[in-house]
């Protein structure tokens, strides 16, 4: 077997460029061996060997290696920076990053989102945004914000162009909820937020004066704690985790700079909250600021790259990975795909080009896309504008425009309706009438398939049956009672 191959096995064609400089070196060993004889010439033969093994230790890959060197046996350290701002490409690279990369290997994975609400695999949306506010007019200044749902437990978060994104894979023997957070909070500390630190529930918090940031109590980070003790405490980056028979996921946020701080509730604060009782797992508020505004011991101004350095540098130290592979990490050409690699370690760019090219990648940012793995994963839930012995708590008062005798409930599992209920009679007979009929109309609908139209129809034909009127109140006309009926659970449900 020619020397330097079995180093190359996984590889596959693109061995051979790994092979003929294995050859080339080999020549340039006998040439040397030549050339030492004469001292004049012993200087300039070490230059060029040391020139020739660099190379050999560093080779850029175009962008069609990337199925092949991620999953080398030798490639123990990975780093990659993402080019794309799709929450989409960017979940579902992760995602390949956690099933194809070798069982031993460290992989750091960083990429900014473009504005979006990210709820965890088991959460419910009408629960825990505000699909309305998602959904901005053609005036706004802003795109539309995204709704995704991820592989990975957890709360909601909201993602912006001033928060950075983390993933770090690992074997599952070296995972801790602590081990990454700690990372990141050390990198943080290192750029001026001296006062950050991981908390009991493994997020990262500043502690500081209030003064000093802005603060807002929001949902807005993955797997929230309660509220803080102390209202000093900003929580800037929550995380989610995803573990595998032999493989970790952490992947977490971190607010550095974003122009929504002040915003994040409009997004994550559900119109319905106060009529679901829901399975699965539920956000709680927290006290939110950016690192930007916590920073006290530096004479920089903030950057999102000198972050990203730090993180890096963290990262590659933690796990040994060594100067190369931290510094090639460091000196991305971030306007392109590119990938560059040494014996045990790679660092590139990824982006839409994977998704083009690796058929597992696209199908599952096209699977994450699509309705029903954003509505149809959904647990268990009821909606009811009335207490019940599974979920007593008062409720707010209905609309005034509403008739007082208005009883809504819905019961829905994986974004199907399962039972419903509308009624607005005072009539014991009539509401049993309404009942039924209200079941009949709604039961086996899928609930974010309903549009405004499809509510109104449903409420039309559900108050008609109140001969007396709408809950026996003849000063409105029905026309009038149906429209406010139909506004009130269009907007409770985001339509």
């Amino acid at each position: 077997m020619t020397p330097g191959r079995a180093d190359l096995q996984g590889l596959g064609p693109k061995g051979r460029l790994f092979e003929t400089l294995t050859i080339l070196s080999l020549h340039v060993k006998a040439a040397s061996m030549l050339l030492l004889r004469h001292s004049s010439c012993a200087l300039s033969v070490r230059s060029a060997y040391s020139r020739l093994a660099a190379t050999r230790r560093l080779t850029t890959l175009a962008s069609s290696a990337f199925v092949e060197i991620i999953s080398r046996s030798t490639s123990k350290h990975q780093i990659y920076q993402s080019l794309s701002s799709d929450p989409f490409v960017n979940l579902s690279i992760e995602q390949y990053l956690l099933q194809k990369t070798p069982e031993d290997s460290n992989v750091l994975f960083l990429y900014v989102n473009r504005p979006c609400v990210v709820v965890g695999r088991n959460q419910n949306p009408w629960l825990e945004t505000n699909l309305k506010a998602l959904q901005t007019t053609e005036k706004s200044s802003t795109r539309n914000v995204l709704y995704v749902r991820r592989h990975s437990g957890g709360g909601a978060v909201f993602h912006d162009e001033g928060n950075l994104n983390y993933s770090v894979i690992c074997p599952r023997d070296v995972f801790t909820r602590d081990r990454h957070a700690e990372m990141v909070a050390r990198a943080l500390q290192k750029i001026g937020a001296v006062n950050a630190m991981v908390n009991e529930r493994h997020d990262i918090v500043l502690t500081q004066n209030p003064k000093d940031s802005a603060r807002q109590k929001d949902a807005t980070g993955i797997e929230d704690p309660p509220e803080e003790s102390t209202p000093q405490a900003l929580k800037v980056s929550g995380s989610a985790f995803k573990l595998t028979r032999n493989r970790a996921l952490h992947h977490g946020t971190c607010l550095l700079d974003s122009p929504n701080i002040n915003n994040l509730g409009a997004f994550l604060r559900s119109p319905a909250r106060p009529y679901i009782h829901a399975k699965g797992v539920s956000s709680v508020r927290s006290p939110v600021g950016n690192v930007s505004a916590g920073l006290v011991e530096t004479a920089e101004p903030f950057s999102m790259q000198r972050t990203i350095v730090r993180i890096i540098d963290e990262f590659a130290r933690l796990y040994k990975a060594g100067d190369e592979v931290r510094d090639c990490a460091n000196r991305l050409n971030m306007n392109e795909s590119e990938f560059n690699a040494g014996d045990d370690w790679v660092a590139g760019t990824v982006g839409e080009v994977q998704v083009h090219e690796v058929p597992e990648i696209e199908k599952t940012s096209q699977m994450m896309r699509s309705t029903d793995f954003k509505f149809l994963q959904t647990p268990e839930f009821t909606f009811s504008t009335f207490p019940i012995e599974d979920d007593p708590r008062p409720r707010p008062p209905l609309p005034s425009s509403l008739p007082p005798s208005t009883k809504i409930s819905i019961r829905a599992k994986k974004g199907i309706i399962l039972e419903a209920s509308i009624t607005t009679s005072t009539d014991a007979h009539t509401m049993q009438v309404q009942q039924r009929h209200s079941a009949e109309l709604l039961t086996n609908k899928i609930l974010h398939e309903m549009d405004e139209q499809s509510w109104r129809a449903i409420v039309d034909s559900v108050v008609a049956i109140d001969s007396d009127g709408p809950g026996g109140q003849q000063q409105r006309p029905k026309d009038e009672v149906v429209d406010d009926l139909a506004s009130f659970i269009c907007e409770k449900f985001g339509v």
